[in-house]
């Protein structure tokens, strides 16, 4: 079977392009063992119990019923006209609908992006993997089906969805994985003709700066504030940052969350002027830092605020171990002089998964090589729906042209 003939064709026959699949293909689902996978599953309520938490700080603070740090550390470097009176009037209801995990090794969330971009790529492995006769056994509906039936359960009513898919970073990959959607029965703005921008009940975005500037922007957050509309990512900025992952433990907010809640991340602190508080709890100043050797800088140093330029991805992600002292401090110095016009950067305990894994190139030949690894749990409102699995040679695992993609089965 020509894989990627099979992938190209199907993506293309959806959509009418001309396309072609960006991606490696791992050679076979991947397999955990049962209890690995079984954690993906229970891991879904602690993820809730954390955004419920987060959300709950942020509107105690920007209400002045907690402190007003919080808020202002999730506002950061936001223009006036979507700072803080924009998300208080908001009055914020619920947490994302779905979303996607980043996990550097199963059961250490790096970051929960909401909803984010590769549902279509998960479904296209799905069918692929079907096709070549492997058995997914944890999950027997594809992503598709999965999430329209979640949508209409959750809603209570026939989803019509206005889906702002140019807002993601692969635009083809999310109208691939709405049009699957629709053969669900799923209706969406200009794809059927009962969808209007006033009649939708359910709006999609891949970033908040989306839902503030699309050409109805302005009814449909009016309609959230009355509670007639259900954004999937809501309307503000506190889901769409790295910030949030230093809550629980941070000193000001870390009684808040359970260690059970805190196991789910890397260590994760705010680097400020005066250093951060390492795990034990001392403190080290960036210049003691900096002088540790490579070796004993296994942590990933990255942007936590809102710019769009540089939030997404793995755009302004770094690997403090890669760099020699002398540019730790550098760049280091650098985002201490940003600290004091509020842009704020973290830095995150380094986890890595390294393995052998065997894929398919794009002349079908079975090609052996080591990657790290990096596992994406895709969540609806009933729970884990499937498990992408991204792996490439290099220390930052994110979609390139060379990362390898499968599914677990």
């Amino acid at each position: 079977m020509q894989h990627y003939q099979y992938l190209d064709s199907k993506l293309n026959d959806v959509l009418r392009t001309d396309l072609m699949f960006n991606n490696f293909i791992r050679a076979e689902p991947y397999e955990f063992e049962s209890d690995t996978a079984q954690k993906f599953f229970s891991r879904y309520l602690l993820i809730k119990e954390f955004q419920e938490t987060t959300l709950s700080l942020f509107n105690a603070s920007l209400n002045g019923e907690a402190d007003p740090e919080i808020a202002s550390l999730v506002i950061n470097d936001l223009p006036e006209e979507h700072g803080l009176n924009f998300h208080r009037e908001l009055n914020l209801k619920h947490t994302p609908v779905f979303f996607r995990t980043d996990e550097v090794i199963p059961g250490k969330i790096c970051e929960i992006q909401c909803p984010a971009s590769a549902w279509g790529i998960y479904e296209q492995l799905f069918d692929l993997y079907k096709e070549l006769g492997f058995e997914v056994k944890n999950f027997n509906k594809s992503l598709s089906e999965s999430f329209a039936d979640a949508l209409k359960q959750y809603l209570g009513t026939s989803p019509l969805i206005h889906h702002l898919t140019e807002h993601s970073s692969i635009p083809h990959d999310a109208r691939f994985f709405l049009q699957q959607t629709r053969n669900y029965g799923l209706k969406y703005y200009t794809y059927d003709r009962e969808v209007t921008p006033y009649n939708c009940n359910f709006i999609r975005s891949h970033t908040p700066i989306g839902l503030w500037t699309e050409s109805y922007s302005s009814k449909h957050l009016n309609l959230y504030k009355t509670g007639n509309i259900i954004y999937d990512l809501p309307p503000a900025i506190l889901f769409d940052e790295k910030i949030i992952y230093i809550f629980p433990f941070w000193e000001k907010t870390k009684k808040y969350y359970s260690d059970n809640i805190r196991d789910l991340f890397p260590y994760t602190q705010l680097i400020t002027p005066d250093g951060f508080n390492l795990e034990d709890g001392t403190k080290i100043t960036i210049e003691d830092f900096c002088k540790r050797s490579q070796k004993n800088r296994n942590y990933y140093i990255k942007y936590a605020g809102s710019d769009p330029f540089i939030n997404w991805g793995s755009k302004s992600v770094f690997f403090a171990g890669s760099y020699s002292g002398v540019k730790c401090k550098k760049f280091l110095d650098t985002i201490v002089e940003e600290y004091g016009s509020k842009r704020y950067w973290i830095i995150q305990n380094g986890y890595r998964h390294e393995e052998q894994v065997r894929y398919i190139s794009r002349d079908n030949e079975v090609k052996d090589t080591r990657v790290y690894s990096k596992y994406s749990g895709f969540y609806g409102p009933q729970g884990l729906m499937g498990i992408l699995v991204m792996q490439l040679p290099f220390h930052k695992v994110h979609g390139t042209e060379e990362t390898i993609v499968s599914i677990c089965k």
